[in-house]
C-alpha cells in the first residue's frame, strides 16, 4: 500500500464502502446469492461468481478453512477449488433462496474474521487503497491546493471498489458543470433530479430525502464531488441512476440516505 495514505483514511473507507450493505465488523460480512454471485464475503464483498473469493481462501489454507468452518469447511474448500459453476452450485446448497442458512452464515462470518482471512483482506484492501489514492491525487491536481482530501479518498475508494473508473469523466467536466450552473445552482440541479424520481421503492424514497437533505448544503470539495456523483450516475442504466447517486452523493456530502437507512459519516471525519 502507498506509504503516505493516512491509516485513518483507509479505516474510514473500509467502514463506509461495505457499511452500505454490511452491518457490524465489515471483515466478517457474508451474504447469499442476492446478486447471482453465490456468496459474497468480507469487507469488499469478494465472491464466488467473479472468482475473487477463491484465491483468498486458497491462500488462507485448507487447515484454516476447516478449523473455522467445522460443518461447511470441506464444502467451502471444494467450492474454491473447482470451476465457478460448480462452486456456485455448492454454496447455493447452504441457502434458502438467496439467504444463507443461520449455521452457514455463522461459520462464514467466523472464517472471514479469522486471522488468516483478515490478512488476506488487508492485502487486497491495500491494493484498492492505492488505486483510490492515485485517483484522488490526480483529481486534486486540478484543485487549488493540489492535495487529496479524506473525503475525496473515501469517494474514490468506493469508485475503485464498486465501479472501477470514472468512465472518462474528469475534473474539467465538473468545472464546466459548475460554470454552466454557477455554484449556487449546481446542487439544485442534482437535488431537482433526485426529487423528481417517481415510484414507491426504498431507493426512490431515499432519493427524495436526499434532495431535501443536500440542497444548499454543498460547497468546496463537497460540491465538486456531489457534481461528479451526479455526472457519474448519468453513465449508469437510467433505472439505477438515482441509486448510484444516493450512494456516491452520501459519501460526497458525508450524510445521506442509502438502502432505506440514514448514514452520517461525521464520525469518520467527513
Amino acid at each position: 500500500m502507498v506509504a503516505d495514505i493516512p491509516a485513518d483514511w483507509v479505516k474510514a473507507a473500509v467502514a463506509i464502502t461495505p457499511g452500505f450493505e454490511v452491518q457490524g465488523d465489515p471483515y466478517q460480512g457474508a451474504s447469499g446469492d442476492f446478486d447471482g454471485m453465490g456468496i459474497s464475503c468480507g469487507a469488499l464483498q469478494w465472491n464466488i461468481g467473479k472468482g475473487s473469493l477463491q484465491p483468498m481462501v486458497k491462500n488462507a489454507g485448507k487447515s484454516n478453512v476447516l478449523a473455522a468452518m467445522p460443518k461447511f469447511g470441506q464444502d467451502m474448500w471444494d467450492a474454491c477449488n473447482t470451476t465457478i459453476a460448480k462452486g456456485l452450485s455448492i454454496v447455493r446448497r447452504w441457502q434458502n433462496g438467496t439467504r444463507l442458512k443461520p449455521a452457514a452464515l455463522t461459520e462464514l462470518r467466523g472464517f472471514m474474521g479469522s486471522p488468516a482471512m483478515r490478512a488476506q483482506q488487508d492485502q487486497r484492501i491495500g491494493k484498492v487503497a492505492d488505486v483510490a489514492f492515485n485517483l484522488a491525487s490526480g483529481w486534486a491536481k486540478n484543485r487549488l491546493n493540489g492535495t487529496p482530501t479524506k473525503r475525496s479518498f473515501c469517494w474514490f475508494f468506493d469508485i475503485a471498489t464498486q465501479n472501477g473508473s470514472l468512465k472518462d469523466l474528469t475534473f474539467a467536466d465538473v468545472a464546466r458543470f459548475l460554470d454552466q450552473n454557477k455554484p449556487d445552482r449546481a446542487d439544485d440541479v442534482v437535488c431537482d433530479f433526485l426529487g423528481s424520481r417517481t415510484g414507491a421503492s426504498g431507493h426512490i424514497n431515499d432519493a427524495k430525502k436526499n434532495a431535501q437533505l443536500w440542497r444548499n448544503k454543498a460547497d468546496g470539495d463537497k460540491l465538486e464531488l456531489l457534481v461528479m456523483s451526479y455526472l457519474r450516475s448519468n453513465t449508469a442504466d437510467p433505472k439505477w441512476q438515482h441509486v448510484v447517486l444516493n450512494r456516491k452523493g452520501t459519501i460526497a456530502m458525508g450524510v445521506g440516505w442509502v438502502n432505506s437507512g440514514k448514514n452520517d459519516f461525521a464520525k469518520h471525519g467527513l
